[in-house]
C-alpha cells in the first residue's frame, strides 16, 4: 500500500464490509427486479409486434448493482465507480427513451407518422442510436436537453443542485476513475484500502452517487410510467377481471412507498412534495390530503 496511507486498521476493515452502501445496493436492486415484472407495459411502435423493452433495462440495471457491490466487497473501488458511471448513462438514456416513446405515440395519428421507422423502433433493433452523434455536440448533452425540457421544475430539483447531491459532481467522479484523469485513481483498486479510513470515504461517495441516480430514475419513472408503481393485488385483481377495491385503486405498492420515503423523502422534502402532485398515485404519508412540509 502506499505511504500516504495510515497504518492499516481492522476497525475500518469491519466499518467497510458492513456499511450501509450494501444494504442500500440490495434494496435498489431489488427494486428494479420488481419493476421488470411489475412492468408489462408495452409500446405498439417499437417493433413488427408489441414490445417491452423496459424488462431488459430493469434487468441489466440491477445486475450492474450487484456488480457494482461485489467489486466495492472486493475493494476493487476503482472499477466501482467505472459501474456506477455505467448506470448514470444508463438510468439517462432509459428517461430519454421513455420521454421519446412518449411523443412518438402521440404523434401516431399524425398523417406523415411512419409506424415502422420512429427513432425507439430503430434503437431497439439495432438499427440506429436514439441520438446521431452529428446532430449534436454531445449524446448525452442531448438526453439531458431533452430530459429537462420535460419538466423544468422537476429538472430543477434534480440537477441544479450545489451540494453533494450535484449531479455535475457525482457524474466527474465517474469520468476521474474511468479515465484515470488523476493518479489517486490506480490506487482505489489495491484492496488493502478496505483497512485504511480512506476507504469509507470513498463508500461514502458512491453511497452519494448511487442515491443520487437512483432518485433521478424513480422520479422520472413515477412521472412517466406511473401504472409500474401501482400496488400487485390492484393488479392482479385487474388481469383476472374482478372488480379492485376502490379503495386500492391508487395505492402504489408496498415496495415503491418504502423507496419512496426512505430515498426520495430524505433526499429533498420538496421534490417528495412535487412529485406527489405530479401523480394520481398514493404513496402512503405523501396522500394528497398531506403535502404540506412539516
Amino acid at each position: 500500500m502506499n505511504k500516504q496511507f495510515e497504518l492499516p486498521n481492522e476497525k475500518s476493515y469491519h466499518e467497510y464490509m458492513h456499511s450501509s452502501i450494501f444494504q442500500t445496493i440490495n434494496e435498489i436492486s431489488e427494486f428494479y427486479d420488481f419493476l421488470s415484472t411489475n412492468d408489462d407495459t408495452t409500446t405498439v411502435l417499437v417493433a413488427k409486434g408489441p414490445i417491452n423493452y423496459n424488462y431488459d433495462i430493469y434487468l441489466s440495471l440491477s445486475n450492474t448493482l450487484d456488480s457494482i457491490k461485489r467489486l466495492l466487497e472486493l475493494g476493487r473501488i476503482n472499477d466501482a465507480f467505472t459501474l456506477i458511471r455505467k448506470y448514470n448513462d444508463a438510468i439517462i438514456i432509459h428517461i430519454f427513451a421513455l420521454i421519446t416513446s412518449e411523443q412518438e405515440e402521440k404523434s401516431l395519428f399524425d398523417e406523415n407518422f411512419s409506424f415502422y421507422n420512429n427513432i425507439v423502433n430503430e434503437w431497439v433493433h439495432g438499427r440506429k442510436s436514439l441520438v446521431e452523434k452529428k446532430d449534436f455536440e454531445t449524446r448525452e448533452g442531448a438526453y439531458l436537453s431533452t430530459i429537462k425540457k420535460r419538466d423544468l421544475q422537476l429538472s430543477n430539483l434534480l440537477f441544479g443542485k450545489k451540494t453533494q447531491k450535484d449531479y455535475g459532481h457525482n457524474r466527474n467522479i465517474g469520468d476521474d476513475n474511468v479515465h484515470y484523469n488523476k493518479w489517486n485513481n490506480f490506487r482505489l483498486n489495491n484492496p488493502q484500502i478496505r483497512y485504511y479510513p480512506e476507504g469509507l470515504h470513498f463508500l461514502s461517495e458512491a453511497a452519494n452517487a448511487i442515491k443520487l441516480l437512483f432518485v433521478i430514475h424513480f422520479s422520472y419513472l413515477i412521472l412517466l410510467k406511473p401504472t409500474i408503481m401501482l400496488s400487485i393485488d390492484y393488479l392482479a385483481a385487474l388481469e383476472e377481471r374482478l372488480e379492485p377495491d376502490e379503495k386500492t385503486i391508487n395505492y402504489a405498492a408496498s415496495i415503491v412507498c418504502d423507496m419512496f420515503e426512505k430515498y426520495v423523502d430524505k433526499f429533498d422534502k420538496d421534490l417528495a412534495i412535487y412529485l406527489c402532485g405530479c401523480t394520481f398515485l398514493e404513496l402512503r404519508y405523501y396522500s394528497s390530503d398531506n403535502l404540506q412540509r412539516d
